[in-house]
């Protein structure tokens, strides 16, 4: 369990810098790497959510 937290420690990391550099870049001539980051912090939470609210459901018991 260890690992998956630190995954979604990690990506959730990616998902801030990502953001931060995009947010620096932004007022520069370098738009598609602006774009480019944006969308990776957008995936990068996306994963991180998927992967928590996947580990939430395997430790709930099954509905019946």
């Amino acid at each position: 369990m260890g690992e998956a937290v630190n995954d979604l420690r990690t990506l959730r990391y990616v998902a801030e810098i990502a953001r931060r550099l995009a947010k620096m870049l932004s007022r520069t001539r370098y738009q598609m790497l602006v774009y480019f980051l944006e969308m990776t912090a957008v995936e990068a939470d996306n994963l991180a959510a998927e992967q928590d609210s996947d580990g939430h459901e395997a430790s709930k018991p099954p509905r019946d």
